[in-house]
């Protein structure tokens, strides 16, 4: 971890730290000029002292990350720099990591004569590692901006990296050039450098979709691990810190990033890396997933009361305007006879009868749930009035017996339900009480706190565990005729914990967490490259993300 503190670094020391070279001054050009209007050119307060030099700060000093008064402070840091003095692309504010959020990164600020959007590269000696460009997303609506501040991702810590900064007019016409030189920190985190990546196939760089995967890990032995963004070549390009639990999922709404950061804390993140809100569960502990209700302007999280002898069995709402947590659904009131039916293993202290791990929005009032220890798909509705069970997706010997036995829907078609699974993901059909559901099959029939439940059903899981797949599947759900089908699958490396999938245009992304491996698969099922870590943390899932709107524009083709 970096230590926090002040070192500013000028061009008199630029041996050890920088060099600043230009190949086409934007204050100087007059390309594409005779298009520039008045309201596409920069107005100067000319109180302001000119930069003469990069201002380049490196934090040194160890301090707590996710406070009010911590971010607040940097901001107000910030600004009073920006207010204080005119920083171009010749002589720019340069600021490594300055909210703590986000290692491998350094914000970059200054002001163009001329109204423009901005791509950048970084590139390192080392010829193993590819250079990144991205463009740059400066929260304009027209795309150009004469007020520059972005947070570069990408840079490889330990090393001289040298940004390239290429300037656009509104007409997307390259206006002027800029290159300097950084020297990045050393990192001191458990996060791999590089992964171990295998090419399947010959791969053009167009079959892997944009993005970069977002890797979350378990957490092992104590070991705090932080969310690790990998490029397509397996280099890691970001470090989103986090203070103690790991996270499962990174929410993107109106330009902001929301994760959580421990077990009761969520945090608001803007593009520049300042924390805006962290919002405390208060007696309630986040558990895996959390899903954003939008006209409620809300989360609904998975969580833990602390207060209970039961875990990961309840439902909570978090208010994103108030900060408000309010407790929505105990699912011990929803399934009480399956909670009855469970027993507390040797050794536990709490008991872990239903083990929910993903939550889906299917309409405004209704979620589905993964219960992992019943190996279902449960949907509830009317959430935040009267909750109450609509179905249940699973074999049915799993509640055979029961009062739940008439909610569990019908296979159509001669298929294995899942068992274990994780990560399902509700996507809308074309007709109303019809809709697509994908997961990862974990293929694993084991239940802790269920000993009673006859897995003899489940046919692909009687092999042994190290002969045995895990499935990408994909279930059509007919809530007309009370129906799911099996669509689409295919065989994916075994994992019986953890693990996750994720559509990604028409590829796929299929994490194996047990084996501490990923993967982009085509529209087919097949691999196209894969992933894997050397650590000794289970990966508990990946997605990747874009981050356009974020930190890179939409129309980024790079």
């Amino acid at each position: 971890m970096i230590k926090r503190g002040r070192k500013i670094v000028g061009l008199a020391i630029m041996s050890a730290c920088f060099i600043m070279t230009m190949t086409g001054c934007m204050q100087s050009s007059n390309k594409g000029a005779e298009n520039t209007t008045s309201q596409e050119v920069a107005t100067v307060d000319p109180n302001l002292t000119k930069a003469t030099k990069m201002e380049y700060i490196i934090p040194e000093e160890t301090g707590e990350i996710f406070t009010e008064e911590r971010q607040t402070s940097t901001k107000e840091e910030i600004d009073k720099k920006l207010s204080t003095t005119l920083y171009t692309p010749e002589a720019p504010l340069v600021y490594y990591n300055p909210f703590g959020t986000n290692l491998r990164s350094a914000n970059i600020y200054f002001t163009t004569e001329q109204a423009s959007s901005v791509t950048y590269t970084i590139s390192v000696e080392d010829q193993t590692i590819p250079a990144f460009t991205r463009q740059l997303e400066n929260g304009e609506e027209n795309g150009v901006t004469t007020n520059h501040a972005y947070q570069l991702v990408g840079f490889i810590p330990d090393m001289d990296n040298t940004v390239t900064l290429t300037f656009y007019n509104k007409d997307g016409a390259e206006i002027g050039k800029n290159s300097f030189v950084i020297a990045i920190p050393k990192v001191e985190t458990a996060a791999e450098q590089k992964l171990t990546v295998e090419e399947v196939k010959d791969v053009e760089d167009n079959e892997l979709t944009d993005g970069l995967f977002s890797v979350f890990y378990g957490r092992r032995n104590g070991q705090l691990v932080n969310i690790d963004l990998y490029d397509n070549d397996g280099i890691l390009r970001g470090e989103l810190y986090v203070d103690g639990y790991r996270t499962d999922r990174i929410l993107f709404i109106d330009g902001y990033l929301y994760y959580s950061v421990d077990e009761d804390k969520i945090v608001k993140v803007n593009r520049l890396g300042q924390a805006e809100k962290i919002y405390q569960l208060g007696q309630y502990e986040m558990h895996h997933d959390m899903a954003y209700q939008e006209d409620r302007n809300s989360f609904v999280i998975l969580a833990n009361d602390t207060k209970q002898d039961t875990v990961e069995d309840m439902l909570i709402e978090l208010n994103l305007e108030t900060g408000e947590v309010s407790k929505l659904i105990d699912l011990k009131d929803i399934l009480p006879e399956a909670y009855e039916k469970a027993v507390l293993p040797k050794g536990d202290k709490k008991l872990d009868w239903a083990h929910v791990n993903a939550i889906q929005f299917i309409e405004d009032d209704s979620v589905a749930l993964s219960f992992r220890e019943l190996s279902s798909i449960i949907k509830i509705g009317n959430i935040f009035d009267k909750p109450e069970l609509e179905y249940i997706l699973s074999d049915k010997s799993v509640w055979e017996g029961t009062s739940y036995e008439s909610y569990v829907y019908d296979k159509v078609g001669d298929f294995t339900a899942q068992a274990g699974q994780h990560s399902i993901t509700y996507v809308p059909g074309e007709k109303e009480g019809e809709y697509t559901m994908y997961l990862f099959n974990n293929n694993m029939t084991y239940s802790g706190t269920r000993r009673d439940i006859d897995w003899s059903g489940y046919t692909l899981a009687q092999v042994p565990e190290d002969e045995r797949s895990s499935y990408y599947y994909e279930y059509k759900i007919n809530e007309n005729d009370k129906t799911f089908e099996l669509m689409d699958s295919f065989e994916v490396p075994y994992s019986g914990y953890v693990s996750s999938v994720q559509q990604v245009g028409d590829n796929q992304v299929i994490c194996s967490g047990a084996q501490r491996l990923f993967g982009e698969y085509d529209s087919e099922g097949n691999l196209l490259r894969q992933y894997k870590s050397a650590k000794e943390q289970y990966i508990y899932r990946t997605f990747k993300y874009t981050f356009d709107g974020i930190w890179f524009a939409e129309n980024n083709n790079n």
